[in-house]
């Protein structure tokens, strides 16, 4: 690719003074004498490669890089929707319509501004043809122009403007068309059908896309404001001579020359697709920034749709695009039953994916699942299971089998049992499975297991029991064995036994009692 199409000098070696038709090269700077005369004999034997100094009195002459920029930003058409130093079609022809924009300010004095559609040819050389805007060429309106590059100059460069600067080439807002054709090895530039030049380039075809672009090109600033302008219609013609519409274009961007001075500078131009119209682009200031090999076009329609509410998402998307669809995850119908977002129809094929790689026109339509809800209660223990169900599928419940009594009861051994299910469900397994054709509630039903307490219940009762009988006996004789004494007494009869010795056989008989009961 040619760094750019316009070279200033380091210094400019020569003035120009005109007269009528005829002009006057003077040296400015004694060092650059063999330019001058080199320019001079240009005039006069018609040196091919130098043309036009009346309409350029600052011939491009002298050194081309002085670490100044040039911007470039456009299109280039592809065969593969990438990026693609081969372009796989032998190109013998290119051409692009560039809308003229006439008010274009020039910020600084050095500004020169471009537009054009170009090809490189393997041999490492260029042509180019399109419109310049600069302040020396007919006070600042739109000029066409071309230019070309011998073989093995383009990368490098040569220092010399070869071709020809025009006039204005048309109103504001008009379309303008630019074209290059091969015919052999010569190539011919054209404005609107006319032929404005033609240079023999050694080479009849190149294996590159053609490209066209917006340029500011060598200039000191990064703050020109270049265009934008737009751009239609890139178009190639192959080895039949038949032409063809570029389906298909990526980013060209960025400089080339000065590159290094840019180190964590942003960009300042940029490139962008009509949304909708391939091959239809703008360029320049204003724009977003556009890597290299960045799709432009071709562009697709993608249509986002639902059953339920809204989606999100349609619109036109360039080539290569991700696609991620919005629609409403539940659709609630009551509180146990509702619609589900489970996928999306992606032009006829279902999809479990919720991104989508634009390389096609794409309908994309929400796929919702009838669901209901199923609830698993239980008040003891571990239930599982509960959840929203697809219609008609399935649903896996389980409890846990046992488990310790609450409070008291538990830290005396008591444990609940299951027995069974209960409500929208029955059996008894503890791991069932339930069809969900509509809302379930399902209860678990439990027991108590009391196991060893009840029989220990009994025998501490039993005790308390045969206890309380001794006590009460112990009683009955203690006071029948009172009635006697007092009987006794008063008929003069002696007691059969003393108080004490009575209550020493009680509390042995007592003792006795008990320790039948251990």
């Amino acid at each position: 690719m040619a760094n750019s199409f316009l070279w200033k000098q380091f210094f400019y070696p020569v003035s120009l003074s005109s007269s009528g038709r005829g002009f006057l090269l003077r040296a400015t700077n004694p060092s650059c004498l063999p330019i001058l005369v080199i320019l001079a004999l240009s005039v006069v034997v018609g040196l091919p490669g130098v043309h036009s100094l009346q309409a350029r009195a600052h011939a491009q002459v002298g050194v081309a890089y002085r670490g100044l920029y040039w911007f470039q930003v456009g299109a280039m058409a592809t065969s593969n929707y990438g990026y693609a130093n081969h372009f796989g079609i032998l190109v013998t022809g290119a051409s692009v319509e560039i809308r003229v924009l006439s008010d274009q300010k020039l910020k600084y004095p050095d500004s020169d501004f471009a537009y054009w559609i170009g090809i490189n040819l393997p041999n490492d050389a260029f042509i180019q043809v399109g419109y310049l805007v600069d302040r020396y060429d007919n006070q600042g309106q739109p000029t066409w122009f071309w230019e070309y590059f011998l073989p093995g100059t383009a990368s490098e460069g040569n220092g010399v403007f070869l071709g020809k600067i025009g006039s204005v080439v048309g109103p504001n807002g008009t379309w303008v068309k630019f074209s290059l054709t091969s015919s052999g090895s010569k190539w011919s530039a054209y404005v609107n059908q006319q032929q404005v030049g033609s240079i023999d380039l050694g080479l009849s075809n190149s294996t590159v896309g053609p490209y066209a672009s917006a340029e500011a090109a060598e200039v000191s600033e990064t703050d020109n404001v270049l265009g934008p302008v737009e751009f239609r219609n890139l178009a190639y013609r192959d080895t039949d001579l038949t032409w063809h519409m570029a389906e298909a274009a990526t980013a060209l961007c960025c400089y080339s020359s000065g590159s290094d001075r840019l180190v964590g500078l942003t960009y300042p131009y940029g490139v962008a697709g009509i949304p909708g119209d391939n091959n239809h682009w703008l360029a320049g200031s204003k724009l977003p920034y556009a890597p290299e090999g960045q799709p432009l076009w071709p562009w697709y329609r993608v249509s986002v749709n639902s059953p339920y509410g809204n989606a999100l998402g349609s619109g036109w998307h360039v080539f290569g695009d991700i696609v991620d669809p919005i629609a409403t995850k539940d659709v609630s119908i009551a509180q146990t039953e509702r619609y589900h977002l489970t996928g999306w129809n992606a032009n006829g094929i279902p999809s479990d994916s919720t991104e989508f790689t634009v390389t096609e026109n794409l309908t994309l339509t929400a796929i919702y699942t009838h669901q209901f809800l199923v609830t698993i209660s239980s008040p003891f223990g571990k239930s599982t299971g509960s959840g929203w169900y697809d219609a008609g599928s399935p649903a896996a419940i389980s409890v846990t089998t046992s488990a310790s009594a609450p409070g008291l009861l538990g830290q005396l051994g008591v444990r609940t049992v299951f027995e069974h299910w209960s409500g929208d469900h029955s059996g008894s397994e503890a791991r069932s499975t339930v069809f969900v054709d509509s809302p379930k509630s399902i209860d678990a039903v439990w027991s108590y297991d009391y196991g060893i307490l009840f029989p220990l219940v009994v025998l501490i009762s039993g005790g308390i029991v045969t206890a309380l009988a001794i006590t009460y006996r112990h009683r009955i004789e203690l006071g029948v064995g009172r009635l006697q004494d007092g009987l006794d007494r008063r008929l003069g009869r002696k007691p059969r036994r003393t108080r004490r010795q009575r209550s020493r056989n009680r509390s042995t008989r007592a003792r006795r009692n008990w320790a039948s009961l251990a």
